[in-house]
């Protein structure tokens, strides 16, 4: 079974996963709680699966791997995820797959084929901006990424290609003019969840094995300077 964990915006995400289904999620968006969420999700989920009255009960013992997103996102709801999945490995010496929550948007393309984008907010008037290498229908690996402006996407991604970001990215008017102008295929309602996430890590897993522990961080390329 495997145990997802995101946490990486206001949205609270758990899910349970074996063997390419999930078995619960649970998604609450109450800011400023992810410390207490995180921990309470898990353990009413293990309480749920393992009911009396299940034909099929699971406990914390058959969570073989944990998947936990690692942004870019909320430094402080990182923290908080990247810490309990680190916790929670360590005591059952369990692995860990940390999942780029711009691999949780290009999961989430139209097409399987065809050059992949993805962008998530930096404030500032800027994004994060990755593009994508595809290995499978359900997994891509990062090709590149970094801080562009927003006013300048047109021209960055190439005419036919699909731009992915959530429903609360703002993109002026001006912008998506300039995307439609160029043939780009503009997916904006693309959502964060653990469901997402424990997929990705189950192909993460089949690909490249898992991360070391103590090495897992958030992914950003600008510097901290307060939670976002």
């Amino acid at each position: 079974m495997i145990l997802a964990i995101e946490t990486s915006d206001i949205l609270c995400s758990i899910a349970f996963w074996e063997k390419g289904r999930s078995l619960l999620e649970y998604n609450l968006e109450l800011a400023q709680q992810h410390a207490t969420l995180v921990g309470s999700l898990t353990g009413q989920g293990l309480t749920f699966l393992s009911a009396p009255e299940r034909l099929k009960k699971y406990s914390a013992d058959d969570i073989e791997l944990v998947a936990v997103s690692i942004g870019p996102g909320s430094f402080t709801g990182l923290r908080i995820g990247l810490s309990f999945a680190q916790g929670f490995c360590s005591a059952k010496n369990l692995p860990v797959a940390g999942i780029s929550n711009h691999q949780i948007l290009a999961a989430q393309r139209l097409k399987m084929d065809g050059a992949v984008f993805t962008i998530i907010e930096a404030r500032r008037n800027e994004v994060y901006f990755a593009s994508h290498k595809i290995i499978s229908d359900a997994y891509t690996q990062i090709d590149e990424h970094k801080i562009v402006n927003k006013n300048e996407l047109a021209e960055i991604v190439p005419t036919g290609a699909q731009l992915i970001f959530s429903k609360d990215l703002h993109l002026s008017g001006e912008v998506r003019s300039a995307l439609s102008a160029n043939n780009i295929i503009v997916i904006d309602n693309a959502r964060f969840t653990s469901n997402f996430l424990a997929g990705l890590a189950q192909s993460k897993i089949e690909i490249e094995g898992p991360d070391k522990l103590a090495d897992l961080e958030p992914l950003y390329i600008r510097p901290f300077a307060g939670a976002m």
